[in-house]
């Protein structure tokens, strides 16, 4: 599934914001991670990041955090699918929540996690961090 690349970000709502798609098609998806449980209002996990042990092990104490991830992977997946049927070169899947450090990070970790093991391209980028 080389002839698609998916480009996944993790950003800050109130920081750069939505990333820009640099490619001819201007789509993609944005999913927005704000309604899930926020490490950061725990002082003690503040300075860590969604690529921390002690943030992963946060989320990974909550159910709604990996049914999310698993609707984002499926429903991604179907439009990958697509993608390649008709020849597209580019997805592009932005993560989002309000600092761009715990929620968004771990999230599109995860998540490219999954499609890669499905096979797909992954390129990866977190803006805030």
């Amino acid at each position: 599934m080389n002839d698609l690349t998916i480009s996944v970000y993790s950003f800050g709502f109130q920081k750069s914001g939505i990333p820009e798609n640099g490619f001819e098609d201007g789509g993609g998806f944005v999913f927005d991670c704000r309604f899930l449980p926020n490490p950061h209002n725990d002082p003690k996990l503040r300075d860590f990041t969604g690529l921390d042990q002690d943030i992963r092990g946060f989320f990974s104490e909550y159910r709604s955090v990996k049914s999310f991830i698993d609707d984002c992977v499926k429903m991604i997946e179907k439009a990958a699918l697509s993608y390649l049927d008709k020849k597209y070169s580019n997805l592009q899947v932005s993560f989002g929540c309000t600092g761009g450090r715990h929620r968004s990070v771990y999230c599109s970790e995860e998540f490219s996690k999954a499609l890669k093991a499905k096979g797909f391209e992954i390129k990866l980028t977190h803006t805030e961090i």
